[in-house]
């Protein structure tokens, strides 16, 4: 919650409280990048299970799950999945369908297939290119090349996560390959990781990290706030282990989730115009709606923008004519 000082004040006080205001508050829209859930949802949709977990996490922070009934569609629809899916859809959360490649050897045309099967049987968000090859690389751009341009073919609003799961090439992006890419999947080492000096080029957005086999919610914590200072928009902590660690959420999921909602809350960075109006910048997590009100008493409290663009920033300004001395504003999300 925030205050700028309204309109009764002398010149000179009023140039006091703006230099004030500019030095508290402009270095907020400087914070790091804000946190979604990248998850690997492996795991079958049954009552008051995982994929119900996942429907009440999507309203509070950004989230994709990735869809993988057979490591691929399997051979027929399931209504189970279905529902899964449309439910989370219907709790702000997006879907995305996994396809392996097996490090480029799969045939391109049985990738393909798998894509079209998936859109004959589900409604999904995009596409998870597994087992992205980092070795062959003149043969993988126009591999993965080829199958980015059929998945946006079909409908360019996809998106197409490229998992290489290691320090990667920047010409999977630059070319396009991928909207995002796992630069990180293991369950050692992130602590001394070191990300790609390219990738600073490039909107947080555009990386995800996976680590398993974190067994605390304290070493959860540290790699969470070291994925938010390595440039990162996506990650997903968990406890579980080979040979399958993507087939439950972890113990501390609450924590996680409460932990990202923590960094992706809305912060809010104020100037005074001129004596009648304040110019409000709201820096919120992408994807996320929020809500921007002003009060001149912390009593009752005025909507004055729902606007919630893509990047979670906006500007309101605000006019402050009248009988009162004080301001506030907050946002909630």
């Amino acid at each position: 919650m925030l205050q700028a000082t309204g309109t009764k004040m002398s010149s000179e006080f009023r140039k006091v409280i703006m230099s004030s205001l500019m030095a508290v508050l402009l270095p907020v829209i400087g914070q790091a990048n804000s946190l979604g859930l990248l998850v690997p949802a492996y795991f079958y949709p049954v009552p008051n299970g995982a994929w119900e977990t996942l429907n009440r996490t999507a309203p509070r922070v950004p989230l994709i799950a990735i869809l993988n009934p057979n490591s691929g569609p399997g051979t027929n629809a399931d209504n189970n999945y279905r529902q899964a899916i449309s439910s989370l859809h219907s709790a702000g959360g997006r879907v995305i369908a996994y396809v392996y490649t097996g490090y480029a050897a799969r045939l391109l045309s049985d990738v393909k297939q798998a894509v079209d099967r998936y859109l004959a049987f589900y409604t999904v968000d995009g596409f998870f290119i597994d087992e992205m090859d980092n070795n062959d690389l003149p043969l993988s751009y126009a591999y993965y090349g080829d199958l980015y341009q059929y998945i946006k073919a079909r409908n360019a609003a996809f998106i197409v996560v490229g998992n290489p799961g290691t320090t990667t090439q920047e010409e999977y992006l630059a070319r396009p390959c991928a909207d995002m890419l796992v630069t990180f999947e293991h369950h050692t080492g992130y602590d001394t990781y070191v990300p790609d000096r390219w990738t600073t080029n490039y909107a947080a957005s555009r990386f995800s990290h996976l680590v398993y086999g974190v067994s605390s919610a304290t070493t959860m914590t540290n790699y969470i706030q070291l994925a938010r200072a390595r440039n990162v928009g996506f990650v997903f902590i968990t406890d579980d282990q080979l040979p399958n660690p993507w087939d439950t959420l972890p113990l501390y999921w609450e924590a996680e989730v409460s932990l990202l909602q923590e960094l992706n809350r809305p912060r809010l960075a104020i100037t005074l115009d001129n004596q009648n109006s304040v110019r409000v910048e709201v820096n919120g997590a992408p994807g996320l709606r929020s809500v921007l009100e002003g009060s001149s008493n912390l009593t009752q409290w005025t909507p004055l923008s729902t606007n919630q663009p893509g990047d979670g920033k906006y500007v309101v300004t605000n006019s402050i004519g009248g009988q009162f001395d004080s301001r506030f504003y907050r946002a909630k999300q």
